[in-house]
């Protein structure tokens, strides 16, 4: 294991939590928190039980880890099969904010968790991390390199990002700088949608 995997690594970096949001079936109401995998069926462990769902298979389907914060499901072969978004699965795919998945009689909502820290590997710095400006710009960068202009070490410009957020109504505002257009999004279906 690269130490930039390992939980805490990368300046405190935690380890990406998938969050369920069970909205229908005999779990209605209650949050389901994947870390690692998470077995859904009769004879599984825990939440995986969905509160006793009779309509799911002994191991129904799993939900697992695919690397860079991503999660898959799988169907295991159930009964009754495994949909997300209306579409029964038959291979795994990628879960994302927002999907519905459906097994036996209970409904998951599929949320986020908590932002993933910038992987170790890219390095990301602000206008206020870069050394000032050499006085001599002409002056080859050290090693023999191409030369660099003021500009191009100051970075990117700065911005703003606006986001208003109505949860009664499901709408959203995004903005980019002050007085710039805006994006309006609603949500829908579970989704955030543009419109």
């Amino acid at each position: 294991m690269d130490m930039a995997d390992q939980p805490g690594a990368a300046g405190g970096a935690e380890t990406e939590k998938l969050r369920l949001k069970v909205a229908a079936g005999n779990a209605a109401g209650s949050v389901i928190e994947v870390e690692q995998e998470l077995l859904i069926g009769r004879q599984a462990a825990g939440a995986g039980t969905l509160g006793n769902d009779i309509e799911i298979s002994r191991q129904h389907a799993r939900i697992a880890p695919e690397g860079e914060g991503r999660y898959a499901i799988e169907d295991l072969g159930s009964t009754n099969g495994t949909t997300v978004n209306g579409r029964r699965i038959d291979s795994p795919i990628t879960l994302q904010a927002g999907d519905r998945i459906e097994v036996g009689a209970s409904e998951l909502i599929v949320q986020v968790g908590s932002l993933r820290p910038t992987p170790a590997s890219t390095p990301v710095s602000t206008i206020a991390d870069q050394p000032a400006a050499a006085t001599t710009s002409n002056q080859p960068a050290v090693g023999g390199g191409p030369e660099v202009s003021p500009a191009e070490e100051a970075g990117p410009a700065r911005f703003s990002l606006r986001i208003e957020v109505d949860l009664e109504a499901g709408e959203a505002t995004v903005a980019l700088d002050e007085g710039a257009d805006r994006v309006k999004l609603h949500h829908q279906d579970g989704r955030w949608r543009l419109g």
